[in-house]
């Protein structure tokens, strides 16, 4: 649609005068109805009798709150529906169009002569309504009435407030002094390619790359051909934004283009979306040091814990079950209601720690069979060949597979086989591993170990208890004394028959140990001799200890050899765990089992 010169001067001019007549009539009539309601009122106020009061009475509030409106605020949609329905959005929207178009255009002179003639008939109409307000009874003056609310402006209403005609004229001879000037504001941008017709169009590339964090999709700066990226960037005209991306190519009209970052701008700050990225980045960093350190301690765990190895964990429960029923088992042999001799007592001892000693050594034998076929089966789960077997086949192993214990299959183990064909980081590997082997051995050697201590301290707290009941037992030395003066009293039957208590139905009265009183003239002897009796006790304690010491550890047993010292390079390796850990050395710290030894010493004084 379009419009000469001359037409649209002419048409401005009938605008301007149209609205100086409407502004004079409006004032016309309102100094008019002034006039007449100021001659009404004077004239009806001699005649009409009103009763009024200097004061309003509670009675008048109670009625104005009545009838004061409820204050309803209509739905956001309704309302923009509204605002959209004003005569001054419509005008405003029209005159903008034209303004576009470039139909009509927007001068100084113009707005300062609208304020001009519109402020001087508002003073007058002031002016008038503060005259009729004077002159007006009282009622009528203070009569209420309700309030009109202002309109906020929200939705598009106050979107338009800040389009791109609010920035002010930019002027540029050509789209070089555009990329020099670095405007990043796509509404900036949108007013200089709408006031530079002569610039055609213009390239915009996103301002930072993908992966920082102030990445925007309108985030855009203006550049030359030489500087697009050719698999994204922007072409934005008067008419339209092109978002060229790879192969697609989007096409949108420059007014949704910037209705769209006009509601991208406000959606922003909202605070879900404006901390999102904040929130994102501490959500990724928590993730990644969380997921870094439990990584961390399952492969240190899977590193160093035995239990956690699948080859190595069905020996280890093994052992334990071996160590759990052997703990059962006592060292020291005491028959309750019998009375030993000191001798005897001594060969019942020998006789259990023949028994104790062979069921340590079938212990011991099995628990090596356990231990070596887990290291075995371990090395060859790594790929070595352990040196015992090395031209031996692979039946064990099968067996084991078959059974379900391990999980990994002959055909997915590499095999390095012998020693000359191996690399030296493959030489090395396989040192670690018996390393880590020969540490497998030593800790079934503490579990068996600790078995053995914890059978020597059991049966000498037995012993103990046994001469602790027996000494509570014993009586004092007045219950002694009556025995020597009284007499024992004899208790008829009904046959006749005369019974005794008989003291040695008792089981707790019945005596552990029998000694021989032998006198002389010259003195009063015991047989066995207190000397003897303390080391016939101790005899048996330090035998079940001596038992218990005699059971030889794992690691430096040369069963384990293929293990403990492998053949590296052709090299025989010098074994590095030492001989293992020392029960006597427990014995000797334990300092428990030596107060218990202690004790046995004065009960037997």
């Amino acid at each position: 649609m379009t419009f000469r010169a001359t037409d649209s001067e002419f048409d401005l001019t009938n605008i301007e005068e149209y609205a100086e007549n409407s502004a004079l009539s409006r004032l016309n009539n309102i100094k008019a109805k002034q006039r007449v309601s100021y001659v009404t009122s004077t004239e009806n106020e001699s005649d009409t009798q009103i009763l009024t009061f200097r004061h309003i009475t509670k009675a008048q509030e109670k009625t104005r709150k009545r009838q004061q409106p409820i204050k309803l605020e209509p739905l956001p949609v309704l309302k923009v529906y509204q605002d959209h329905k004003q005569p001054e959005y419509i005008h405003e929207q029209n005159r903008f169009q034209l303004m576009t178009a470039g139909i009509i255009k927007r001068p100084v002179s113009i707005a300062k002569k609208s304020f001009a003639t519109s402020s001087t008939p508002f003073l007058e109409h002031q002016d008038a309504v503060k005259k009729m307000q004077i002159h007006r009874p009282y009622v009528e003056v203070f009569s209420p009435s309700p309030p009109k609310l202002p309109r906020t402006g929200i939705g598009k209403r106050g979107l338009f407030g800040t389009r791109s005609s609010a920035y002010p004229k930019y002027t540029f001879h050509d789209r070089e002094e555009v990329v020099k000037a670095n405007i990043r504001d796509p509404l900036q941008i949108i007013k200089i390619i709408r006031e530079n017709e002569h610039l055609g169009f213009l390239y915009m590339i996103p301002a930072v790359p993908r992966s920082s964090i102030e990445y925007d999709t309108y985030n855009l700066k203006v550049v030359s051909y030489e500087n697009i990226n050719k698999n994204d960037y922007y072409t934005i005209s008067q008419r339209a934004v092109t978002h060229i991306h790879n192969e697609d190519i989007e096409f949108i009209e420059i007014d949704r283009w910037e209705q769209e970052y006009l509601y991208h701008r406000e959606l922003t700050k909202i605070p879900i979306f404006s901390l999102f990225r904040k929130w994102k980045a501490f959500s990724v960093w928590r993730k990644n040091v969380r997921s870094k350190k439990i990584t961390g301690c399952q492969k240190s765990l899977q590193k160093n814990l035995f239990i956690v190895n699948p080859h190595l964990r069905p020996a280890l429960l093994k052992i334990n079950e071996l160590c759990y029923h052997l703990s059962f088992m006592g060292l020291c042999y005491i028959e309750k209601c019998h009375t030993y001799t000191l001798q005897e007592f001594k060969a019942a001892q020998v006789i259990r720690l023949a028994e104790v000693t062979e069921r340590l050594g079938e212990f011991r034998n099995e628990a090596k069979y356990v231990v070596r076929r887990a290291c075995r089966f371990a090395l060859r789960a790594a790929g070595f060949v352990p040196d015992d077997c090395a031209f031996g086949p692979f039946e064990d192993y099968h067996k084991v597979q078959r059974s379900g214990s391990f999980i990994n299959t002959p055909h997915e183990l590499p095999t390095y086989g012998d020693s000359e064909k191996m690399t030296y980081t493959e030489q090395a590997s396989k040192r670690h591993y018996c390393m880590r082997l020969t540490c497998f051995i030593r800790l079934n050697d503490y579990l068996i170990e600790n078995t053995m201590h914890v059978l020597t301290v059991n049966a000498v707290n037995s012993l103990l208890n046994h001469l602790t009941d027996k000494l509570k037992r014993t009586p004092s030395a007045d219950v002694i004394q009556k025995w020597i003066t009284e007499e024992k009293p004899e208790v008829p039957d009904k046959k006749g028959t005369v019974m005794v208590e008989k003291q040695e139905e008792d089981e707790s009265l019945i005596p552990m140990f029998l000694t021989e009183l032998m006198l002389t003239v010259q003195s009063l002897l015991f047989e066995p001799s207190l000397e003897d009796f303390l080391d016939g006790i101790l005899g048996a304690v330090n035998h079940c200890q001596n038992t218990v010491l005699s059971v030889p550890n794992l690691v430096p047993d040369s069963y384990f050899d293929a293990f403990t010292s492998p053949y590296i390079n052709n090299k025989l390796e010098g074994k590095t765990c030492g001989t293992g850990p020392s029960l006597a050395a427990v014995f000797e710290d334990d300092k428990n089992f030596h107060t218990i030894i202690s004790q046995i010493k004065v009960c037997l004084l």
